[in-house]
């Protein structure tokens, strides 16, 4: 079936969010490679699109594992002081998605109010973005790894379907952050905020058979890194 409107995007916005996203994934993987206690990254030099890494306690070498994963996620990257944690910047991320692009997506859910024409966003690791029109209550998605992604509902209620479960597990299990659900009044990102394990994935994936979809997150957020945000 082919989308009604679709489109390529790259823009700084975009890029960030896919830097930031790599940034998360390669500190993850030095953090468990190098077994380190935490990590400590010093969030100025992000803006320079530079990781600066700071080890506490760390079992094997440090360094040795940042030149590994750096050129794995494509992150420039070095040892060094820092003073801000791994954990921060899964929020930051949904952050600076709020005070950029969500704009743009909002003009879309008024969009789909009126026509109930579902709108996606989906953002890609290297920075593109693509930007598509559904049909009428859905929207069919190219099967591709991103890091973040949101898409448009025909309601004032971000309460996600089961289709829009499936899609956020689709993203968890491709190392994505996170998802919004666009509406013309609230939005909900549903994000993570540490690496989903299968476990995790095993309990996101129950929600499809409750009812109550809100209540089955909200405990959800108990159980696992799973967090919930309305934006």
């Amino acid at each position: 079936m082919k989308h009604k409107y679709q489109a390529i995007i790259k823009n700084n916005h975009t890029e960030k969010i896919a830097f930031l996203a790599r940034t998360i994934n390669f500190l993850e993987d030095v953090l468990e490679d190098a077994e380190c206690e935490e990590i400590l990254i010093d969030s100025h030099e992000l803006e320079n699109y530079t990781v600066i890494v700071d080890g506490i306690k760390c079992r094997y070498d440090l360094l040795e594992s940042i030149n590994v994963f750096s050129e794995k996620h494509n992150v420039p990257a070095t040892i060094g002081k820092g003073g801000t944690s791994l954990r921060t910047l899964y929020e930051e991320i949904i952050d600076y998605y709020r005070e950029t692009l969500h704009y743009k997506m909002k003009e879309y859910a008024t969009k789909t109010i009126a026509t109930r024409h579902e709108y996606y966003l989906g953002i890609l690791f290297n920075g593109k973005a693509f930007l598509i029109e559904g049909e009428e209550d859905k929207v069919l998605l190219p099967r591709i790894p991103q890091c973040l992604s949101a898409h448009t509902h025909p309601s004032n209620i971000p309460i996600p379907s089961k289709q829009d479960l499936k899609t956020v597990t689709q993203l968890f299990t491709d190392r994505g952050i996170g998802h919004i659900i666009e509406t013309i009044g609230a939005s909900l990102a549903i994000y993570r905020v540490a690496p989903i394990t299968i476990d995790d994935l095993e309990i996101f994936k129950q929600l499809e058979n409750t009812n109550d979809i809100i209540k089955a997150l909200n405990n959800l957020t108990k159980k696992t890194p799973i967090r919930l945000r309305y934006i």
